[in-house]
Protein backbone atom coordinates (compact mmCIF):
# COMPACT_ATOMS: atom_id res chain seq x y z
CA UNK A 1 0.00 0.00 0.00
CA UNK A 2 1.23 3.48 -0.90
CA UNK A 3 0.66 6.68 0.72
CA UNK A 4 1.40 10.20 -1.39
CA UNK A 5 2.97 12.92 0.18
CA UNK A 6 0.72 15.95 1.05
CA UNK A 7 0.32 18.89 -0.83
CA UNK A 8 2.62 21.73 -0.10
CA UNK A 9 1.04 23.99 2.15
CA UNK A 10 0.29 27.50 0.02
CA UNK A 11 2.73 30.19 0.60
CA UNK A 12 5.31 27.97 2.20
CA UNK A 13 9.02 28.39 0.33
CA UNK A 14 8.05 24.11 -0.83
CA UNK A 15 4.68 25.59 -2.59
CA UNK A 16 6.41 28.75 -4.15
CA UNK A 17 9.53 26.10 -5.29
CA UNK A 18 6.22 23.93 -6.87
CA UNK A 19 4.96 26.80 -8.24
CA UNK A 20 7.96 27.58 -9.83
CA UNK A 21 8.73 24.94 -11.44
CA UNK A 22 5.55 24.21 -12.81
CA UNK A 23 5.66 28.03 -14.45
CA UNK A 24 8.79 27.48 -15.27
CA UNK A 25 7.84 23.74 -16.91
CA UNK A 26 5.05 25.65 -18.91
CA UNK A 27 7.36 28.36 -19.95
CA UNK A 28 9.51 25.85 -21.30
CA UNK A 29 7.32 24.00 -23.46
CA UNK A 30 5.35 27.27 -25.05
CA UNK A 31 9.47 28.07 -25.84
CA UNK A 32 9.64 25.02 -27.40
CA UNK A 33 6.19 24.87 -29.13
CA UNK A 34 7.49 28.31 -30.42
CA UNK A 35 10.93 27.16 -31.80
CA UNK A 36 9.58 23.97 -33.39
CA UNK A 37 7.50 27.00 -35.40
CA UNK A 38 10.02 28.66 -36.44
CA UNK A 39 11.86 25.82 -37.33
CA UNK A 40 9.12 24.95 -39.26
CA UNK A 41 8.43 28.24 -41.21
CA UNK A 42 12.48 28.05 -41.79
CA UNK A 43 12.01 24.80 -43.33
CA UNK A 44 9.13 25.69 -45.68
CA UNK A 45 10.85 28.92 -46.89
CA UNK A 46 13.88 26.74 -47.99
CA UNK A 47 11.44 24.17 -49.60
CA UNK A 48 9.71 27.62 -51.61
CA UNK A 49 13.00 29.43 -51.95
CA UNK A 50 15.99 26.52 -53.29
CA UNK A 51 18.88 28.80 -52.78
CA UNK A 52 18.06 29.48 -49.08
CA UNK A 53 19.61 27.47 -46.61
CA UNK A 54 18.27 27.12 -42.81
CA UNK A 55 20.13 29.26 -40.46
CA UNK A 56 20.80 27.24 -37.83
CA UNK A 57 22.73 29.51 -35.69
CA UNK A 58 19.07 31.72 -35.46
CA UNK A 59 17.69 28.79 -35.02
CA UNK A 60 20.00 27.71 -31.77
CA UNK A 61 19.20 31.50 -30.75
CA UNK A 62 15.19 30.95 -30.08
CA UNK A 63 15.99 27.81 -28.57
CA UNK A 64 18.65 29.72 -26.31
CA UNK A 65 16.12 32.47 -26.05
CA UNK A 66 13.35 30.52 -25.00
CA UNK A 67 15.52 28.36 -22.18
CA UNK A 68 16.32 31.49 -20.81
CA UNK A 69 12.72 32.77 -20.46
CA UNK A 70 11.97 29.96 -18.56
CA UNK A 71 15.08 30.72 -16.10
CA UNK A 72 14.01 34.00 -15.76
CA UNK A 73 10.34 33.06 -14.60
CA UNK A 74 11.01 30.81 -12.86
CA UNK A 75 13.30 33.16 -11.01
CA UNK A 76 11.12 35.85 -10.51
CA UNK A 77 8.63 33.65 -9.46
CA UNK A 78 10.49 32.64 -6.39
CA UNK A 79 11.81 36.24 -5.55
CA UNK A 80 8.15 36.56 -5.48
CA UNK A 81 7.35 33.86 -2.95
CA UNK A 82 10.11 34.88 -0.84
CA UNK A 83 7.91 37.36 1.34
CA UNK A 84 5.37 35.71 2.01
Amino acid sequence: MTHSAPAPVPGTPAATRADARARALRTVLQGAVSTVLVAVAATVVTVVTPAEVIDWTALGVAVATAAGTALAAYVQRRLEGVGQ
